[in-house]
């Protein structure tokens, strides 16, 4: 190997595989990373052919790297799951401000009035665009409609829910200045 040879390398590497394999599973309980540590260890050994010394056996420097390379494995693994715990306990504990619950209720509450005031199939394609998310051509095939039909209504019902936030955009405004004018 330290000759550049691949074909001793490649022996070298089946003859090691297995062991080195059960070795590194048994401690991480995982097929998927024990192979890629296993290749990473072998990546290395191949980088370091020139200088890596081994008198009578190699075993003893790769099982002296599967085990360095387990237990930075392991290490990582638990800071992810560290990270992972943290963050979720922050979601968790995270409340909203009322004002932003209030604005998301009446938000909703003027979309949902909104949708119940279109025309019967509007509201239908909407909904099962929106709330169920089909595709148009499942909308087209349930609702017996043409494809072009179904998207021709989703494009109005957007339009039509542009329109109306707009306008409560515009009268929200118009409040606010009216009641800071009194």
């Amino acid at each position: 190997m330290q000759e550049n040879n691949e074909q001793a390398f490649s022996c070298l590497m089946n003859r090691y595989h297995h062991v080195l394999f059960r070795h590194i599973s048994r401690r991480i309980q995982s097929a998927d990373d024990a192979a890629e540590i296993l290749q990473d260890i072998f990546i290395s050994l191949w980088n370091k052919r020139f200088s890596v010394y081994a008198e009578e056996s190699i075993y003893p420097y790769l099982f002296r790297a599967a085990k360095y390379e387990t237990i930075d494995w392991i290490v990582k693994r638990q800071k992810q799951i560290a990270r992972e715990s943290v963050l979720l306990a922050q979601e968790e504990q995270y409340d909203f401000p009322a004002e932003d619950v209030l604005i998301a209720r009446e938000l909703n509450d003027l979309l949902t009035a909104e949708v119940n005031r279109m025309p019967p199939t509007m509201r239908a394609v909407f909904q099962l665009s929106r709330e169920q998310s089909l595709s148009v051509s499942d909308i087209a095939k349930s609702l017996s409609l043409s494809e072009q039909t179904v998207k021709n209504n989703i494009s109005f019902a957007l339009k039509r829910l542009r329109v109306t936030l707009k306008q409560e955009h515009y009268l929200t405004v118009a409040a606010a200045i009216l009641s800071a004018l009194r």
